[in-house]
């Protein structure tokens, strides 16, 4: 673990000379610009600028950040996480992505301590205020023929006073939230590469033959199972279900474009809807695979496929509410009347919830010409005291005006990020590629 005056972590992470994660500055991007992907499109608003006044609820703090998503039910609101985010510790946990493994699982936080997983499967423990690490523990597969499988850490989740681990080798594991000790694990037919969703003693997790499990999460007992049908070609990592524990609804999103709803405790089938659209905006939407959550709010779900296709589903009766021609692989922020949304690799879009109209849209510079390389993508957003943050792949985070889509500030940190921030108790979270996380509050 390292710690830095401000300033100098400033100086030498950011490489400017002030002392917030974000400077006021107008982004410049050098060199020629070329598209990151062939057939790049630029989204258009519907209506006429400054038609409609986006209002936002106040900034809440949350104490967790439970899982993928934030919340089971991957809805988590406009969060407080303090105006200038200044570091203040950084800590490296563990192996970072290579060529064969890539780091898939974003950190989760509960009882002021910070859990993540490396790209070989080590879960560590961390103090939220300091960077300390409390302890760690490297899950191991049960068959030795498996020890050399890629992905080995798929993802984490936090509940009841234990820390949940899917594997790439198929294995999920219970641990001890306070001293990492193992209270159960469970052994899955295929692959898993999907962090598991956690809420009302339920864990869920999905295998990458689109199997979804139903565990008891106090002793790791199947409850249920749904098997989809499954996918040749698809993307590594995919959609956590969306879980709401008060209305007993899982949504799973399935790697073949199938989004199905079932009553959670029983495993019973409601409704199911395909995420295709004829028309692609970009070469990977001819791939059918959903990576982006489902997020449950309210009456309505909103899910994207990666296949060009966002749409409001009503979850009483599985009818689309409305639906537009996007792209997306990270979930939709909602808060309020309005979602937020990476689309079609790098626009940033506001979108009203009720409408599905697009208020206003902005395209997310992704570095100069030499970063500039096909397959860069953005990660996030993520709402937190009126900013809207998204990361890149080449290295860049971005603050934008959630009312107006004009971009406030932004850094490059000079090194990849290929996940969203996370937020709680006012604290951010960033993971590098390298297996590094920085804090900020």
């Amino acid at each position: 673990m390292r710690f830095y005056q401000a300033s100098l972590l400033c100086l030498l992470t950011f490489g400017t000379a002030g002392c917030s994660l974000f400077q006021d500055e107008k982004p410049i991007v050098e060199g020629e610009r070329i598209a990151v992907l062939t057939n790049e499109t630029i989204v258009k608003p519907d209506i006429r600028k400054d038609e409609v006044a986006i209002s936002l609820p106040r900034p809440h703090r949350n104490t967790e950040w439970s899982q993928n998503g934030g919340h089971a039910s991957h809805l988590v609101g406009h969060l407080e996480s303090g105006t200038q985010l200044q570091g203040f510790w950084q800590s490296s946990f563990g192996t970072g992505a290579s060529k064969r493994d890539f780091l898939i699982s974003s950190p989760v936080i509960a009882n002021k301590v910070a859990f993540m997983i490396d790209a070989e499967g080590k879960v560590s423990a961390k103090r939220l205020d300091s960077g300390e690490t409390i302890w760690e523990r490297k899950v191991k597969p049960q068959n030795r023929s498996d020890k050399d499988i890629a992905l080995k850490g798929a993802g984490i989740a936090v509940a009841y006073e234990k820390v949940y681990v899917t594997t790439g080798f198929g294995g999920v594991y219970a641990l001890d939230m306070k001293t990492g000790n193992p209270v159960w694990y469970f052994g899955a037919d295929n692959p898993i590469r999907i962090a598991p969703t956690v809420d009302g003693n339920i864990v869920f997790i999905q295998t990458i033959a689109n199997k979804l499990v139903a565990l008891e999460a106090s002793s790791g007992k199947e409850l249920w199972h749904y098997d989809s049908e499954s996918e040749g070609t698809t993307m590594i990592g995919g959609a956590s279900p969306a879980f709401d524990v008060e209305q007993d609804l899982v949504i799973a999103a399935f790697s073949n474009g199938e989004l199905r709803a079932f009553k959670a405790s029983t495993g019973s089938p409601l409704w199911s809807d395909w995420l295709y659209s004829n028309r692609k905006s970009t070469p990977l939407a001819t791939i059918n695979t959903i990576r982006s959550n489902p997020v449950i709010a309210g009456n309505a779900v909103f899910a994207a496929g990666q296949s060009n296709l966002l749409t409001a589903i009503d979850i009483r009766t599985g009818n689309r509410i409305w639906q537009r021609e996007l792209t997306l692989s990270d979930q939709p922020w909602v808060s309020g009347n309005y979602m937020f949304v990476v689309a079609n690799n790098s626009d940033l879009v506001a979108i009203e919830n009720a409408t599905g109209r697009i208020i206003w849209s902005t395209k997310i510079p992704l570095g100069s010409e030499k970063d500039d390389k096909a397959g860069a993508f953005i990660s996030g957003p993520v709402l937190t005291d009126n900013r809207l943050l998204v990361t890149t792949s080449t290295g860049y985070a971005f603050a934008v005006s959630p009312y107006t889509g004009k971009i406030m500030s932004y850094v490059n940190l000079e090194t990849p990020i290929e996940s969203s921030p996370v937020v709680a108790d006012g604290i951010m979270l960033l993971t590098t590629n390298d297996a590094e996380v920085y804090s900020y509050k």
